[in-house]
Parts: C-alpha cells; structure tokens; sequence
C-alpha cells in the first residue's frame, strides 16, 4: 500500500510540473474521442478501438454533426496542436517557409463528439484558498485513481487525503 501512495504522489507531481507545458499533439476525451493533430490532418479516432465515433463531419459545411463514423479526417495544411476546451477544439498551425514563422489556429465546435451538458476534459485543478488539490484519472500499475490532497499549512507541500478508484 505504502508503494502505491508513493507511485501516486510522483504521478501527481509529474502532472503538476506538465500543466505548464505547451499545447499536445493529441487529446484523448476519454470514452468519447481522440483528436491527434499532426501530418497537415486533425484526425479524430474513437476511444476504444471496437466503438464507432458518436459524430461525423461534414467537409464541405466544416461541421461536426451526431452520426456513427470509424474516423474522421480533416485536412489542416501545418496542424502542430490540438487542444479542446468545453465543446470546442482549436487546431494550431504553423508555417516555416521562407524562414518567417507563421501561426494560426482553426475553431470546430465538436459538442456532436461529446456527452450532452457542458463537458471539460479531464484535468487538475486546484482551489488555494481553501487549499485543495484534485487529480484526476491517476494511473497507476493499469488502475485509474482519483486523487485529492491539502495543502500542508502555508507551504507549498501537498500529502494525500483521498484516493478514489475510477475516473470522473
């Protein structure tokens, strides 16, 4: 039990120093979707490889609609990142020719892809006033945890209050 709580706190210190990182190549909307920008396509796979897409897109409107699809394929010429926010993804491009970087980014609304209601992707937050810290979808030796700590007085250090199992 004692390797566990370990292998759980350098997990949740790991994620605590990728949240400053920059934008992934790849999202995963667990049970829902996997949107991978790369090769000048956001593609868009199922989460498990025996399930269909809950949305397809339309190519020559550019809208996602509710509708069973293997995988979708959106050409996007220099799509470097992909990253989802509510029920919105936005692609980021970037183009190095003639030695002058130039960077945009695309806008689909993919609430189609995703569960009814407001949806967020996983992700850690963090209230300091009341001095709490939440990590979900902790994985750990193949078992998904949840995993909330408090603060240790006015310091920066964190221990463990509670380890649920699942994702939320």
């Amino acid at each position: 039990m004692k390797k566990l709580f370990f292998a759980i706190i350098a997990a949740a210190l790991g994620l605590g120093f990728s949240l400053s990182s920059y934008a992934d190549r790849m999202v995963v909307l667990k049970g829902y979707a996997v949107l991978l920008a790369a090769d000048d396509h956001l593609t868009v796979l199922p989460d498990s490889p025996n399930t269909a897409l809950s949305c397809s897109f339309d190519q020559s409107t550019g809208i996602f609609f509710p509708a069973a699809s293997p995988l979708i394929q959106i050409p996007i010429l220099g799509a470097v990142d992909v990253k989802v926010v509510g029920n919105h993804a936005y692609i980021a491009t970037s183009n190095n020719e003639n030695s002058s970087a130039a960077t945009d980014y695309f806008k689909y609304d993919i609430s189609a892809c995703v569960p009814d209601g407001i949806f967020s992707p996983y992700r850690a937050h963090a209230n300091l006033s009341s001095g709490e810290l939440v990590i979900p979808c902790v994985i750990v030796d193949g078992n998904e945890y949840n995993v909330v700590m408090n603060q240790r007085g006015n310091s920066m250090n964190w221990e463990v209050q509670f380890i649920d199992t699942g994702c939320y």
